[in-house]
Parts: C-alpha cells; sequence; structure tokens
C-alpha cells in the first residue's frame, strides 16, 4: 500500500451495522480467551450505536474530514491504522483470534511492531481527532456568542423601539382623552350658548323698542307743536 492509499474508511468503524454486530456476535463461540477482548469490543460497538442512530450528512460530513485528516497525518510504517484496516478486512465484529492473527502477520511486516507501539499510535491518531474537534467545537462555540450578542444586541434595540413606542402610545392616548374631555366641554358650551345670550339679547330688544316708543313719543309732540306753530302764528 503506498503512502497516499494508506488509511480507510472511518464509516466502517464509527458508523457500522449494529445489526449486522450482532448477528455476527450470536454466531460467535465462547472460547474463554476471547471473552475480555469480546466484552471491550461490545462496549465500543454500543457507544458506536449512538452514532448510527445519529448518522445523518452532518455526522457523516466531519467523520468524513476526520478521515481525511488521520489519513493525511498517517504515521509512517505499520502503525494503528494499516492494524485496524486489516482487522476490519477479515471481520465486521473482529475476535480475539482475529487480533492475534493480524498482530502476528503485522509483525513478519514490521519486526519491531509490539502492543504497546500500536497503543502508542491509536493516541496519537486520538489526540489528533480530538484536537480537531475541539478546535471546530471553540469555532462553533465562539461563533454561538458572537450570534447571541448579535441576537442580545437586536432584542434590546427592539425592546427600547418597543418602549418608546409604547411610551408615544400612551402620551398620545392622554392626549387624545385630554382633547375628548375638550369635545366634551365645548359641546357643553356649545349647547348652553343660547342660553348664554339669550338673557342679554332680551334686554338689548327691551331697551331698543322702549327708544322706539320714546322716540315715537318725541316725535309725535314735536309734530304736534310743529302743527300749532303752522295753524297759529301763520
Amino acid at each position: 500500500m503506498s503512502e497516499k492509499d494508506k488509511g480507510f474508511s472511518f464509516k466502517r468503524l464509527f458508523i457500522r451495522d449494529t445489526e449486522a454486530g450482532s448477528q455476527e456476535t450470536q454466531t460467535q463461540g465462547t472460547d474463554p480467551g476471547s471473552v475480555k477482548n469480546q466484552q471491550i469490543y461490545t462496549t465500543n460497538t454500543s457507544s458506536n450505536a449512538s452514532v448510527g442512530a445519529q448518522e445523518h450528512p452532518l455526522v457523516e460530513d466531519f467523520v468524513q474530514r476526520l478521515q481525511n485528516l488521520i489519513n493525511q497525518n498517517n504515521q509512517p510504517g505499520f502503525d494503528f491504522l494499516e492494524f485496524t484496516e486489516s482487522l476490519f478486512e477479515e471481520k465486521q465484529n473482529p475476535t480475539a483470534e482475529v487480533y492475534k492473527t493480524v498482530f502476528r502477520i503485522a509483525q513478519k511486516i514490521d519486526k519491531s511492531l509490539t502492543p504497546a507501539k500500536l497503543l502508542d499510535s491509536s493516541r496519537y491518531y486520538k489526540d489528533l481527532v480530538q484536537k480537531a474537534a475541539e478546535s471546530e467545537i471553540s469555532k462553533g462555540e465562539s461563533k454561538k456568542q458572537g450570534l447571541q450578542a448579535e441576537k442580545d444586541t437586536e432584542r434590546t434595540n427592539l425592546d427600547n423601539s418597543l418602549k418608546d413606542t409604547r411610551a408615544k402610545i400612551k402620551q398620545l392616548t392622554q392626549q387624545i382623552q385630554e382633547l375628548q374631555n375638550q369635545d366634551v366641554t365645548l359641546s357643553a358650551q356649545l349647547s348652553a350658548i343660547d342660553q348664554k345670550y339669550g338673557g342679554q339679547f332680551i334686554d338689548i330688544d327691551k331697551k331698543i323698542g322702549a327708544i322706539r316708543g320714546a322716540k315715537e313719543q318725541v316725535i309725535v309732540s314735536i309734530v304736534d307743536i310743529e302743527a300749532g306753530i303752522k295753524t297759529n302764528l301763520s
């Protein structure tokens, strides 16, 4: 396998068919020597089942990104990646015997290979995945914080605008109430205006009538005297 082609699809490891895994387990023997490793692997598949239950484009996309990251950072030689790939080429749920067989074959490829070296390289890839995931999570949290700040700012602005609008409504409501009260007052004054000026009109009309009467009396007296002058002195 060339350096470029090293690595494998992590969907086979992280997002596997749990039903196939269950059938594989049922068909396995009860070899006491395989019990310990089988229990460990069963624990792993239980955790993977939750990932499988969440299988959707976002999960698959990030698994693919992590796969690419690990493959791009594959360490030279036969390490954890090659060992894991060999395991899953043999069985979907490898038994203790498969582990031993693959390890014996791997030692023929790399005589310096030991379980400790495999575990060291697995920790290297785990750290790589952990750092990549934490970096993405940190970016997500930062984006969330920025979005939350934007949301809070917008909420505050809208809340202030709403308070201002309600204050204006209250002010206008008070003005409307004052105008309505003024309308009632003016309407009452308008209704009472005839009564207010009626007496004054009567008084004026009386005076006008009196003046006319007085005028007639005086005019009559003057006319009478004029007639006497004409009759008696002409």
